[in-house]
């Protein structure tokens, strides 16, 4: 039997991969892996391995990663760490295949490790483009250390072959996410609320603002003038998600608490991690997504609502019409949060945008990390147009 290890180092990505490993494991084609990492064994983000034990007929291995990222240097302190630990349990797990996902410099770590000791990469997510965030280096090294791909659409597979990659290495199957947002058990409005211990308003949001990656020394600043441009709602709920773990994260966690407290917003809600089955079932209740995250590009257009994208950091992506772009000035984003909760918005996006599949990602990829000769295409050759 082959084996496989997935890898998962934050909330983000397992919300993502869950539903795949849960197929695979199933299937019992292979003996199956976890590799559970990052930020997930973090007190500070919520310690979201809990929601990774009940996963069956797999095994689960937790690398605990030195998480403090305060600043750039601490990043790079957790990257040396990453690689050296997951590159211990590889050598012991030796998979025939490892998947990884995504652009986080964790999963760099992971795929050097994996590339090093020649161990055989699937890596999905590849070929997006972030030019407001370092993520787009992480994505593409990623890319270029892996032997089988997965976009999520033909335009990310068109630049995974220009970037040297084999395209029959390439396959464009679709989002995980809507392969998860089709399948999800949603809880109803009052379910959430007894769960969150919060009442939500007529009108909802959720917030979520990552750091600044390629300015890093404006993450705080820039996190002040969101949280000062939407205090004044008071007559809507506004629930904000935790900043990922990169530089500057753990300021931001402790600069929103702050706020909220000095200013007694009783209508906002800080939660460390909601997880994916409340997070998808808040998607389906909230008037819309503030902040700078990619669930408001990759998730919440097939909810019907509204994503004010703050910033540069999703700039290149493929987005939906229901995106809204906006500066970081107090005036655009009052303004546009205020288009968001008082006009009247159909959006056909949830029924015709069909650029990230059509919710069987999770059915194809399976199978193809069974059957593709990762033999064939260990060596890896630069394919020229």
């Amino acid at each position: 039997m082959k084996k496989i290890c997935f890898i998962t180092t934050s909330r983000a990505d397992f919300g993502t991969l869950d539903e795949l490993i849960g197929r695979v494991a199933k299937q019992r084609k292979f003996f199956v892996n976890v590799i559970v990492s990052g930020s997930h064994n973090s007190k500070v983000y919520g310690n979201t391995k809990n929601e990774i034990k009940n996963i069956k007929n797999c095994k689960i291995i937790k690398v605990k990663i030195k998480c403090i990222n305060s600043d750039p240097k601490n990043v790079t302190m957790s990257f040396a760490d990453s690689v050296k630990k997951i590159s211990k349990a590889l050598t012991r797990l030796r998979p025939n295949i490892f998947v990884v996902f995504g652009d986080r410099y964790e999963m760099l770590a992971a795929a050097i490790a994996a590339y090093i000791l020649r161990i055989p990469i699937a890596h999905i997510g590849g070929g997006e483009k972030t030019s407001g965030s370092i993520d787009d280096g992480f994505r593409h090294s990623i890319s270029k250390l892996s032997n089988l791909h997965f976009p999520v659409s033909n335009a990310y597979k068109k630049r995974l072959i220009q970037l040297g990659e084999n395209p029959k290495t390439v396959f464009n199957y679709g989002s995980l996410n809507l392969s998860r947002i089709k399948k999800n058990s949603y809880l109803t409005k009052s379910e959430l609320e007894t769960k969150l211990r919060f009442k939500f308003f007529k009108k909802n949001l959720i917030l979520t603002y990552h750091p600044e990656t390629v300015y890093p020394k404006k993450s705080i600043k820039n996190l002040n003038i969101l949280l000062n441009s939407i205090k004044n709602f008071k007559n809507i709920g506004i629930v904000i998600t935790s900043p990922n773990a990169d530089a500057q994260g753990i300021l931001m966690i402790n600069f929103i608490k702050n706020f909220i407290k000095k200013n007694k917003l009783k209508n906002f809600l800080f939660v460390k991690s909601l997880g994916a089955t409340n997070y998808l079932s808040l998607l389906k209740i909230v008037d819309g997504v503030v902040g700078n995250s990619s669930s408001g590009i990759s998730e919440a257009p097939f909810f019907g609502i509204r994503t004010l994208n703050i910033g540069d950091r999703q700039q290149g992506r493929v987005m939906a019409p229901s995106v809204i772009n906006c500066p970081m000035t107090k005036i655009s984003i009052i303004k546009f949060i205020n288009i968001i909760l008082n006009k009247k918005f159909k959006n056909k996006t949830k029924n015709n945008f069909k650029e990230f599949g059509n919710g069987k990602a999770v059915d194809k990829i399976s199978k193809k990390l069974f059957f593709f000769d990762f033999n064939k295409y260990k060596k890896k050759v630069f394919y020229d147009i």
